[in-house]
């Protein structure tokens, strides 16, 4: 089972308690998990898919448009946040969306901020630096140095993705990913269909292709039920493109 790595990361946290009996393979990237899962090499994937304070992560949802990998079902994590230090620090290390979680701590610091690909990505370039400089990262990737939790800027949760070459075939909720003509009023016919079944979206989230500029495709997430196979048929003939990348239950994990 492939997740977002190193060690002690968030995600590997999410995956353990996922797979507590699996083979837990760490990647350095989102995409090194889907590439994992797509080529068979690795029967699951483990990645971070939206976080209450920030939203969906963008590297995991294009991967969900362009392979042909789905969401077999989904895990819940309350996240907290620490800040370990050496010195005044003048440069802290963080993985994007855990800054973006901790703006008013990170702001007090008044330090550098440099990205790496995880938390604990981050804690081994701390470990690298012999002093003026801190991390952001888990509790468990920072358990042997002293530090200061719960520095997020509010409740925090993050749903992580269980990614397998099938997708879910069950679930009370399922994740759409759909393009539209670039006219007007195309997205409100798009989504009628799901209103008028009383199908709820519990999600909407804009994403651009990358195919050319200005272009866009959309990532729902609807309440299943008995309406919503006449409505994915009705909305497929009103986009230029719809991908069922899952259905899928959100298991609350620790």
């Amino acid at each position: 089972m492939a997740y977002l790595g190193p060690e002690s990361s968030f995600t590997w946290e999410a995956a353990v308690a996922m797979f507590p009996h699996g083979v837990h393979v760490p990647s350095r990237t989102i995409t090194d998990v889907f590439k994992a899962v797509d080529r068979g090499t690795a029967d699951y994937g483990v990645v971070p898919f939206i976080n209450s304070l920030e939203g969906p992560v963008g590297e995991t949802v294009d991967a969900l448009a362009t392979h042909g990998v789905g969401i077999a079902s989904m895990g819940e994590l309350r996240v907290t946040l620490c800040i370990a230090k050496r010195g005044i620090p003048r440069v802290v290390y963080t993985h994007p969306h855990a800054a973006a979680q901790a703006k008013r701590a990170l702001a007090a610091l008044g330090a550098e901020v440099v990205y790496t690909s995880s938390t604990s990505e981050a804690v081994k370039e701390f470990e690298k630096c012999p002093s003026d400089c801190a991390v952001l990262a888990s509790p468990r990737a920072l358990e042997r140095y002293e530090k200061t939790c719960g520095v997020e800027d509010g409740e925090s949760y993050t749903r992580f993705a269980v990614l397998s070459r099938r997708g879910g075939a069950a679930g009370a909720r399922a994740a759409l990913i759909f393009a539209v003509p670039n006219v007007a009023g195309a997205l409100y016919k798009a989504l009628a269909p799901l209103a008028e079944r009383g199908i709820n979206m519990t999600l909407i989230y804009s994403r651009p292709t990358k195919l050319s500029p200005w272009d866009y495709f959309f990532l729902v997430e609807v309440e299943t039920g008995p309406g919503l196979e006449p409505a994915l048929e009705e909305l497929r003939s009103r986009t230029t493109m719809l991908k069922v990348v899952g259905r899928y239950n959100v298991i609350a994990l620790g």
